[in-house]
């Protein structure tokens, strides 16, 4: 998702803790992301991205660290 209304952050990132069942899997997930040939990132939340899949990967990872 790149926005939630439940976060406080914007771009890409993962949902917040509350919403997973599996955690580990979805950080698993942003793997497949990464791997994309796409400019382009329509998420189920929030606004599109426009970027590499794998930069919005990286990044949902990075705020995922935090």
């Amino acid at each position: 998702m790149t926005a939630h209304p439940t976060s406080r952050i914007s771009g890409p990132q993962l949902l917040p803790n509350m919403f997973h069942t599996d955690r580990a899997r979805a950080l698993d997930s942003l793997a497949l992301i990464e791997n994309l040939d796409a400019d382009l990132v329509l998420p189920g939340h929030g606004p599109v991205h426009h970027g590499s899949a794998k930069e919005a990967a990286l990044t949902a990872r990075e705020h995922a660290a935090r």
